[in-house]
């Protein structure tokens, strides 16, 4: 049964609503509370003055799609029915290009609006406070004045940190000979809803296979169950040092999601996107993938 209908908006056709009111819409994303982690971060009263949220309701089925400015490109986080979701993207005004994680099952309505450039398999794992095992080895705290290492870190990365994601987030690196060649942070926080997003989980290639990356992260999540009794955290499958080792910090399997980068289409993209549907075609994706 969906929520009730509050904060409708009259200039979106009848069963597709603007959403104001944020404990309505945490109403739906506590359903798959650890897929929409980092949505229900964008709950927060500074990345909500940025956000929106749109949904779609036919008979007992819905649809969500939450839209924000919170980073470059803009964020798109999708949750529900895959028919209603088709729906729903058709009938809001969506970003021109935008980084979009959904589940899998989505991915059918999301390419009948966007060109996906690249697309990957993710893992969400869960840690709650109770369970947690810290790590013994100590990793530095890293400030907003980090950033440049950080991002140098990170050079091979479609998304850049920012000093304030830096400033306001928790951030916790290893440096070796002088410079930073691991780190873990995390800045989509709920304390509001206990439950943060731990991400930006890197290691230099050339210090792979040493735990640095499952050290950086648990210092990230120690400081983050100071505030939030749930951590999230998202890994490819099939790296199985790196689940090993979050399961190992009391990280357990919960959902798989796909994190993508599309461009809206063009009348070309979305007649060619018609006819692999109508002939059933699978187009080939150059996946991105981490290590």
């Amino acid at each position: 049964q969906v929520p009730g209908k509050k904060g409708s908006d009259k200039k979106h056709r009848p069963g597709v609503r603007r959403l104001s009111d944020r404990s309505e819409i945490f109403s739906y994303l506590e359903r798959e509370r650890s897929c929409c982690a980092a949505a229900i971060a964008h709950l927060e009263p500074d990345l909500w003055a940025i956000s929106e949220c749109f949904v779609a309701i036919h008979h007992e089925a819905f649809a969500l799609c939450l839209i924000s400015r919170s980073m470059s490109p803009r964020y798109i986080m999708t949750l529900g029915n895959e028919a209603a979701l088709n729906c729903l993207l058709g009938s809001i005004s969506l970003p021109d290009e935008a980084f979009i994680t959904c589940r899998p099952k989505h991915l059918d309505a999301i390419e009948r609006h966007y060109d996906l450039e690249w697309y990957r398999l993710m893992k969400r794992m869960v840690a709650v406070r109770e369970r947690f095992s810290p790590v013994r080895e100590e990793a530095i705290r890293l400030r907003a004045g980090q950033v440049k290492e950080a991002n140098k870190l990170r050079e091979d990365h479609t998304r850049m940190l920012s000093p304030r994601q830096m400033g306001k987030g928790v951030f916790y690196g290893i440096y070796r000979d002088g410079r930073l060649v691991a780190m873990a942070g995390a800045h989509l926080i709920s304390p509001t809803y206990g439950i943060a997003y731990l991400e930006d989980v890197l290691v230099h290639p050339a210090y792979r296979n040493q735990r640095l990356g499952a050290i950086c992260a648990g210092a990230v999540a120690a400081e983050l169950f100071d505030d939030c009794s749930e951590v999230v955290i998202s890994v490819e499958p099939r790296d199985l040092p790196a689940v090993k080792a979050y399961a190992g910090l009391g990280f357990r399997d919960d959902c798989l999601i796909v994190e993508a980068m599309g461009r809206r289409q063009s009348f070309a993209g979305a007649l060619i996107t018609n006819l692999w549907k109508r002939f059933k075609w699978n187009p080939i994706y150059e996946e991105r993938t981490e290590t």
